[in-house]
């Protein structure tokens, strides 16, 4: 049977969140009131595990579109998680829509407990791309220790999401912006990828999407402003991976974080360069690096 066939689906339940991010009161079992499905796509590593590795999806993105990646690093040793955010993929919740950093903070906490299972004291690394890698140096630089490595593939340092309009005129008497508002990522499907046909791929994709509430962009924005110039500090290996041509966010902004710990490499392509023309290299550099920083040599 193939690796690809061995992936397997979880759904996590979670507490609902207020508005600032902390879990709801009000949790219920037996209703589900007061709960959040999170999905979970994983696969388990081929021979002994060596870690356990959380991929982070970008802004309107999917956890089931690593699945190459996965595969590559299953190979390898590594067990891998691929989950949906919060309104995001299979996941619940109101479209691209996020409570805050804390939130996302306690979601991926919750999916690093659910992984503990596979190896209770083994390494976790967590790979994120976009959006998700803000997210994940959010989470490791509030979670001291408790992550071996981070992989990063172009980071947002200046999210450029477009906020929904406050309506004018009569309507702003009876229609107000609220952390619901829905605005937009600003992502075109040819800045993601040179490769056309991945281009399609995205657009034809009905888990992909363009949405970003207000919340969410507000507190991605401040992701990149508090916590991604503390790549530095983290005191574990980070690998930055950016594509020479990315539109989104630059890569002269990735390669001034190397030095020390951080290890900045660009490849050609734009912003999601694990769907670019040169993908199959670039899961294979993170393969490598991964295996050398904590990985148990060939």
């Amino acid at each position: 049977m193939a690796i690809e066939d061995d992936f397997f689906v979880t759904n996590l339940e979670l507490r609902e969140s207020t508005d600032t991010g902390e879990g709801a009161a009000g949790l219920s079992h037996a209703s589900m009131k007061g709960m959040v499905l999170l999905t979970v796509r994983e696969l388990a590593a081929r021979g002994e595990p060596q870690a356990v590795v959380t991929v982070v999806h970008d802004a309107g993105d999917t956890g089931e579109r690593y699945g190459a990646l996965a595969t590559d690093l299953a190979e390898r040793g590594f067990a891998v998680a691929l989950p949906d955010l919060r309104g995001h993929g299979r996941t619940e919740g109101e479209r691209g829509h996020s409570n805050g950093l804390l939130e996302v903070e306690r979601d991926i906490q919750e999916i690093q407990d659910h992984l503990a299972y596979m190896m209770p004291e083994g390494p976790k690394v967590l790979i994120g791309i976009g959006l998700g890698a803000n997210y994940a140096v959010t989470f490791a630089a509030r979670n001291p220790g408790a992550l071996a490595a981070l992989v990063l593939l172009a980071p947002l340092f200046e999210p450029g999401f477009v906020e929904p309009e406050a309506p004018g005129g009569l309507k702003k008497f009876f229609k107000k912006l609220t952390p619901l508002s829905p605005g937009t990522t600003g992502y075109e499907p040819d800045a993601l990828t040179s490769a056309a046909g991945q281009a399609t791929a995205w657009s034809a994709n009905e888990r992909t999407h363009d949405v970003i509430t207000l919340r969410a962009s507000e507190e991605a924005r401040r992701s990149a402003r508090e916590d991604l110039p503390r790549v530095g500090e983290l005191g574990i290996p980070v690998l930055v991976l950016h594509g020479d041509d990315d539109p989104i966010t630059p890569a002269s902004r990735s390669t001034a974080l190397a030095g020390g710990t951080v290890d900045v490499e660009t490849f050609e392509g734009r912003h999601h360069l694990l769907h670019d023309k040169r993908s199959a290299e670039v899961r294979a550099r993170i393969v490598e690096w991964l295996g050398q920083r904590i990985g148990k040599a060939d």
